[in-house]
């Protein structure tokens, strides 16, 4: 089966079918919602039904313009142009999804972006065989270890009482969809009531109508000065009505573990987790799918190509291009 890796996205030309498009196409596969995967107006739409809510969401739909929704969760199939479309758990973000192409006698599974760990929320990913692999490799480097949702929510709420006990407003920096909800999650979990950023608000209630409980969360109001924790997404700090002085700020991502990173953010303390698999979990993906062939996309693609030919596959950077990776 040919596929086209295009600076708009992966295409399938013999089944008419674009996985994640940047650019609005005809139709299209959406492995998760993130603006970086699900972005533009396509006429057809194909995903999970919780990544369709959440795109429509941030993606409404003009009055007066048509729109196919194809939805199929997990474990669920979809005859599609000749081709058999079955969707697998992925554990990246709420919804998030890997998609197995059958065609032609040949399996092809697309992962988007995925974690093999289990995630803070959502669900665990599912590993099947497959002839052709395509992998996301943001962080496929050795030097990215995350740690796991268990010990990840153990120093989450660890820095917010430190925080606090020392008479310090605690600050936790995280995307707006995904990572800024399981920190929510986390602190109201924990009894920590918590002001949260509008970005992040916005999308709680995807996760609690999936069950997810955040009790005791208030929106921050941006003049109010605050002395409870507070989840903002990277960057805002400076539009705190609590004096820096009074603050301790804490980066929640997969950059967290690179030192650099500190620098970057502004943050004091850095926990590296991410809903991004670290490079031990991609080579256990990579292992675990049983594939011939391995296309790469997105980060260190050709660092990890390179290393998976020294280990025997047949192994290919893919060379799209991404926008922004929120991890």
């Amino acid at each position: 089966m040919e596929i086209e890796f295009r600076p708009e996205g992966i295409y399938i030309p013999a089944i008419d079918l674009w996985l994640d498009p940047r650019t609005p196409v005809g139709h299209a596969w959406l492995s998760h919602a993130h603006s970086d995967h699900a972005r533009g107006l396509h006429a057809t739409v194909i995903a999970t039904r919780i990544t369709a809510g959440i795109y429509r969401h941030r993606w409404p739909l003009p009055e007066g313009r048509a729109q196919q929704v194809l939805l199929i969760d997990p474990g669920q199939t979809l005859e599609f142009h000749g081709a058999r479309l079955t969707a697998l758990r992925a554990a990246h973000i709420l919804g998030a999804a890997q998609l197995l192409i059958e065609y032609g006698g040949e399996r092809t599974v697309y992962t988007g972006d995925i974690k093999l760990a289990e995630p803070i929320c959502g669900w665990a990913t599912e590993i099947v065989p497959c002839d052709r692999l395509i992998v996301e490799s943001t962080f496929a480097l050795p030097i990215y270890d995350f740690l796991t949702a268990a010990e990840a929510q153990r120093r989450i709420v660890q820095f917010a009482g430190e925080s606090m006990a020392a008479g310090l407003v605690p600050v936790f920096l995280g995307y707006g969809l995904g990572r800024g909800q399981e920190i929510v999650h986390t602190l109201t979990a924990a009894g920590l009531p918590c002001a949260v950023h509008g970005a992040i608000a916005g999308l709680i209630p995807y996760y609690e109508a999936e069950g997810i409980p955040f009790p005791g969360w208030q929106p921050y109001e941006r003049r109010k000065e605050e002395t409870r924790p507070l989840v903002i997404t990277p960057g805002r700090q400076d539009s705190l009505a609590v004096p820096a002085a009074r603050t301790r700020v804490a980066l929640v991502s997969g950059w967290a573990a690179v030192d650099s990173a500190r620098a970057r953010s502004g943050a004091d303390v850095l926990i590296p987790y991410s809903d991004h698999a670290g490079f031990p979990e991609l080579l256990a993906i990579v292992e675990q799918s049983e594939a011939r062939r391995i296309d790469i996309v997105h980060g260190y693609a050709e660092a990890f190509a390179r290393l998976l030919r020294q280990r025997g596959w047949e192994a290919a950077a893919a060379g799209t291009a991404a926008g922004e990776v929120q991890v």
